[in-house]
């Protein structure tokens, strides 16, 4: 699906004061690829030039200076192509500008009668097309690129970020979660792991307290199994853990469920050993920066799924 909607950029041959806002979108893409602007864009006519840019490759022989003649279409809110009757005569005005290469910048597709007549130039120019696919793939892989699409590009990029939350920048340090098995990082991983939480076994649930042993992270499946093992053996099956998905803990709504739950617990008289404490300081602390955000459409159903689920089996329904 894509991410950014090119009809954010005012149409081109509308005179609203916003006309030459996809040629100056088009100069600052060029810009953050590389290319030195020679020539910027400009009202009236231009020759059919709106942009003229360098490139320097290095290589075994030396520097060599590509000159670029840039034509830039944007027919985003038509959503046709661009055709040949568009671009004409490219050749021509490569030649006649002193370029040695051609960029098509175009907020559609290039049609495929332009396609072909810019295939028959292959060997006396080069050529380069930036479509919308290509467009975007450049500008939402790096952080420079993502400040350019937040500029042209604002409810977009507002929605894309919603949906491809990053952690907030709250702490000096990154955020760290290593499995206690493995040692992996579990917050780069797409499946972030478990936590889980050890306490004694109780015999009279109205007079003694819940009472924390032990809180471990780690990769789901075999390392927890592996701790599991260990910790029923050392403690020669004195203690139960319970647990719950890293992912689900990192989602706004399941946060503050979780801080809200610890809170009523302490208040209830529930002990946590010195270890089992700091560990449960270090986790929220560290899973913090990914909850301050808003939630995704793709979490906002998981809590409503969580809801149906009553909380004795681990989702957040607390009726009945």
């Amino acid at each position: 699906m894509p991410v950014l909607d090119f009809k954010e950029i005012p149409e081109a041959h509308k005179a609203t004061g916003q006309q030459d806002t996809f040629e100056l979108f088009s100069r600052d893409f060029l810009a953050f690829l590389g290319y030195k602007i020679i020539s910027d864009p400009d009202r009236g006519a231009d020759g059919g030039v709106d942009i003229i840019a360098e490139e320097k490759r290095t290589g075994v022989g030396g520097e060599t200076t590509i000159r670029w003649l840039v034509s830039c279409k944007h027919k985003a809110h038509s959503g046709h192509s661009v055709n040949s009757s568009d671009d004409a005569n490219i050749s021509d005005r490569v030649m006649a500008n002193n370029c040695q290469g051609f960029i098509g910048f175009y907020s559609t597709l290039a049609s495929a009668g332009l396609s072909r007549i810019l295939d028959g130039l292959k060997g006396r120019i080069e050529f380069q097309v930036f479509d919308k696919e290509k467009i975007e793939r450049e500008l939402v892989h790096s952080s420079k690129g993502l400040e350019i699409a937040e500029r042209y590009f604002p409810t977009s990029l507002s929605e894309w970020k919603t949906e491809n939350p990053k952690p907030a920048r709250i702490f000096a340090d990154e955020s760290s979660l290593k499995c206690k098995v493995c040692e992996k990082e579990l917050l780069s991983q797409d499946d972030k792991g478990v936590i889980t939480l050890w306490q004694r076994i109780r015999t009279d649930y109205e007079k003694e307290p819940e009472h924390f042993e032990h809180i471990f992270w780690t990769c789901r499946g075999n390392c927890d199994q592996v701790l599991q093992q260990y910790i029923r053996k050392q403690t020669n099956n004195g203690l139960i853990d319970g647990w719950e998905d890293i992912a689900d803990v990192m989602m706004p709504t399941v946060f503050i469920k979780w801080v809200m739950s610890i809170m009523n617990e302490l208040r209830s008289g529930a002990l946590y050993s010195d270890e089992a404490f700091d560990e449960l300081k270090t986790f929220l602390l560290n899973i913090y920066p990914f909850a301050c955000r808003h939630l995704t459409e793709k979490e906002k159903e998981r809590v409503q799924s969580l809801m149906m689920i009553p909380s004795y089996f681990g989702g957040m329904n607390y009726e009945g």
